[in-house]
Order: C-alpha cells, then structure tokens, then sequence
C-alpha cells in the first residue's frame, strides 16, 4: 500500500548546502507498509517523523528517491480517495464552531450522508454537548478530539495520525484506542500509521515499529511477532528443589544458561500459564517471578537488549 524507496530529503538548496547550512531531514528512507498493517514512528525530536509525513501526504517532495501510496504519488492519491488525518497541531478557525467545523471538513472531504457521520462521530468522541461551542474555546483535549472526529467522517484506506493522543487524559486515549481498531477491523486492507512519543501506546498499536534517527531507519522491531499463539515467559524458582519440578508442570521448559533456577517456559494462554503454576506449587515448587520474555518496546528503543532487526524495511 505504501512504498517508500530510498528517500532522501534536503532543505536549504544547493548555496546552502555550498555554505555547509543545507539539512539533510531524511537520508535514504526505504519503507514498505502492506494492506491491513498497523505502523508506529517513533525516534527522538528532529528524527525525520514529521517530514516522513509530509511526505507521504504530498504536503513536500523528496530531494531523491520515492513515494507512492496505492501506486500512486501521495497527492495524487489523497486528492482520488483521501487519507485519514491528524497533524501533529491543529489548526482549524478559531471563530468556527465544532459543528461548522465537521461541516467544512465533510464538505471539502465529499463525504456522502455528512449529516448523519458528523453526529455520529461527535458522540463517538464526546464532542455533542459541545457541537455550538467556538474552536477558540476548547480545551486542547477537545480540540485534539475535534480533529480525530474529522478524520474518521469519510470512508478512507490509510490513516495517518501524528501525536494524535497528544493532550487526551488516560481514559481517551484508551477510548481513541478502540476507535482506530474498529477502523482497522472494518475494513482489512486498511493501512494505519502513526508518530508517537508514547511508546507503551505504540506497542499496543503497531504490528511493527520504525525507529528513526538522525534521518535514517535505525531499525525495524516486528512486535507481531512477540504476538505468537504460544507466548513465552521467564520462571524463575526458589531452589534445586523447585527447580528439578520445573519440567513436569511445564515440558519444554529450557534452562536459562548461566542460570541455575531460571527457565523459559512456554504456556498458550494466561489460563493455561496458572494453571501450570498452580501444578508447579501443588508439587511443593517455590516460585520467585514469572516475566513476559518478549521485551518492551520502551527497553528495546533504549537499547537494553534484545534482538534487533536491522535494516530498513517495515
């Protein structure tokens, strides 16, 4: 659905670049998001996310290389089908109201039955007690909400969403949560990508994560893969003892090396890992923790440890 081949992007023209004050925001970019993938951004300040954004809507060129959204060059594609999305600032007329706002936007959108999708995303986001109130005085909560609202009025292929939780408390940001999955969930070849600083909300998200820096892809982390039907997990137990028990509540179970109670043991459900734990206890075994083996994304873009999938393919 979305191909990013070698993209380069420079600011400053070429006398800038002769004076050594040209920057170089993206630096041979290659992305490719297939149908029904779910896309996290993540990367410091200054790391290219938002310039790789404009990109893909068409808002600026690559100095080199390519872009395309559905075979097609991403303006000419936002401007055939449309694409979901939320900036990273919102600016909408301060004199409008919510309502009037959602109006303009599914007027410029041609969104067919507008009427009845305004109302119906301004109760989905809590924005119709507040359908009269002026932009100028919404709280940055409801104005992020405001500008989620209108990316969701058309039906549309690829949603891109930059900081959009940004400013919501804990509850709406779980709310906007399951909002873009029954997006996703209804249709399959559905594309969404997204920049975030919030890496726990990325890792609930994505299926896999870019990490950008310095204008290039450091690396590619598949957290689809963390998502196996048999997850695995760390055991750790008290004594020889408990662990010579390890075995009969979990067969399988492979000793950590260096670690003399320490296991990793595989279990095909929460269900099923407490019930294993609950034999291991009834035989007498003493447990100390039980841990996700797969590390956090937060863990892995620090660097502190894991596999990394280098490279800059998505």
């Amino acid at each position: 659905m979305i191909q990013v081949t070698d993209v380069v992007k420079e600011f400053g023209g070429p006398l800038a670049r002769w004076r050594g004050e040209g920057v170089r925001a993206l630096d041979g970019v290659t992305l490719h998001v297939p149908p029904g993938a779910a896309v996290g951004i993540v990367g410091p300040n200054g790391a290219g996310k938002s310039t790789l954004i404009r990109l893909l809507l068409g808002y600026l060129h690559p100095s080199g290389g390519g872009v395309e959204i559905g075979g097609m060059l991403p303006r000419d594609y936002a401007e055939r089908h449309g694409v979901a999305y939320v900036p990273d600032r919102v600016e909408i007329p301060r004199s409008w109201t919510v309502r009037r706002a959602l109006e303009a936007f599914a007027a410029l959108g041609e969104v067919d039955g507008a009427h009845a999708r305004i109302e119906r995303e301004m109760a989905r986001l809590g924005l119709a007690e507040l359908a009269g109130r002026r932009v100028a005085a919404l709280s940055k909560g409801n104005l992020q909400r405001l500008a989620l609202a209108q990316a969701l009025l058309g039906d549309r292929k690829v949603m891109i969403l930059d900081e959009a939780t940004d400013g919501l408390d804990p509850e709406w940001v779980a709310r906007v949560r399951e909002i873009v999955t029954a997006w996703r969930e209804a249709d399959p070849e559905r594309v969404l990508l997204f920049a975030s600083h919030d890496l726990e909300e990325v890792e609930r998200v994505a299926d896999q994560v870019v990490v950008l820096q310095a204008g290039r892809v450091r690396e590619v982390i598949d957290l689809a893969a963390g998502r196996g039907p048999v997850p695995a997990w760390r055991l750790e137990v008290h004594d020889t003892e408990s662990a010579h028990l390890v075995p009969s509540a979990f067969p399988g179970a492979l000793p950590v090396q260096g670690e003399a109670h320490a296991f990793r043991v595989e279990a095909g459900s929460a269900r099923d890992l407490s019930t294993r734990l609950r034999q291991l206890l009834d035989r007498g075994g003493v447990v100390h923790g039980v841990t996700p083996e797969r590390l956090s994304l937060r863990e892995r873009f620090r660097g502190q440890g894991g596999e990394r999938k280098k490279g800059g393919r998505a």
